[in-house]
């Protein structure tokens, strides 16, 4: 599986989950690390280099086989499809 962008979402086929995955990803950053003089680490100017997505489950069904990437604005197409169905008064 290739990095998850903001504009991908996820579908489990096999239920219809839209909202709950668990998401195992694999990063590589760079970030510089300030210590003070007494020892405390504050991390600043954190970058993602690269990163690489492991696996996608469904929390509802548990299975990762049948998860799909779908573009979110075909979510929102649906969603605006389907709002304007009922505000006719038709079956969404």
């Amino acid at each position: 599986m290739a990095t998850s962008s903001s504009g991908t979402r996820y579908r489990c086929e096999a239920c219809g989950n839209l909202t709950r995955f668990e998401v195992t990803a694999t990063r590589t950053t760079r970030a510089f690390h300030h210590y003070t003089v007494g020892g405390e680490l504050s991390v600043e100017d954190l970058e993602v280099v690269s990163e690489q997505l492991d696996s996608v489950i469904c929390r509802w069904c548990g299975t990762g086989s049948n998860v799909v990437e779908i573009d979110a604005d075909e979510i929102e197409e649906s969603d605006d499809l389907d709002n304007s169905s009922r505000a006719s008064g038709g079956v969404g």
